[in-house]
């Protein structure tokens, strides 16, 4: 597994990115992360754009029997994506599907509050970078490049430092970027498994990055 281990942490992970999304010469960047993960990857490309980081509010659609086994995610606009392998799997109608994002709403309320949501105005006129820590199954990243895309931006890049084979080619299709420096064939994938240091933030330690980013940039 040690083999697996590239990046030494998110951060370090950022800057690696960040160099790459300056030869793309993006006249207006937007920078935006995938909480929790995606924040600590932000901060060297927000750094290098000098541009603040804004918060991409979205979640997980959890199996109403087992918590941990997602079957696709929604952002906080109600943007919707699903995994229809799953959904067949776990038997799941509409009702329930239904029931699952009306509890996963107020997680996402409660996001927005905290962290801040949406600004349509700010993404119509820019060129958005979507970042995240890495993508397994892709579902939470199409949520958001989906929501993002209503918004009309001037173009989409999707930053992530590693990301599965068969995620990689689904979101490719969908954004006018890519930059993932890893792509895994690996059968078991893990994104964790590819950093040295793999940590989650504390919601006021992810606030207090964004509120000094947005001081910073702003």
């Amino acid at each position: 597994m040690d083999r697996m281990k590239i990046y030494e942490s998110r951060e370090t992970a950022g800057a690696i990115l960040a160099d790459k999304l300056m030869e793309l010469k993006l006249e207006k960047p937007y920078v935006m992360a995938i909480l929790r993960g995606g924040v600590q990857v932000a901060r060297g490309i927000a750094d290098s754009l000098k541009v603040p980081i804004n918060p991409l509010v979205i979640k997980k659609l959890p199996s109403p029997t087992n918590p941990e086994f997602g079957f696709g995610a929604v952002t906080e606009d109600g943007t919707k994506v699903l995994n229809e392998k799953a959904v067949e799997y776990l038997g799941l109608d509409n009702e329930i599907i239904e029931k699952t994002a009306a509890k996963v709403a107020s997680e996402i309320r409660h996001r927005k509050e905290v962290f801040g949501g949406l600004d349509d105005d700010a993404i119509q006129s820019s060129d958005v970078i979507i970042v995240d820590d890495g993508i397994a199954t892709g579902y939470s990243l199409i949520a958001g490049i989906n929501t993002v895309k209503k918004r009309n931006p001037g173009s989409l890049t999707v930053a992530v430092p590693v990301s599965a084979a068969d995620s990689y080619h689904k979101v490719k299709k969908l954004a006018d970027n890519i930059v993932c420096p890893v792509i895994s064939d690996e059968y078991f994938f893990a994104v964790a498994s590819y950093y040295k240091k793999w940590f989650d933030l504390s919601e006021d330690q992810i606030k207090a990055i964004l509120e000094n980013y947005r001081k910073k940039y702003l």
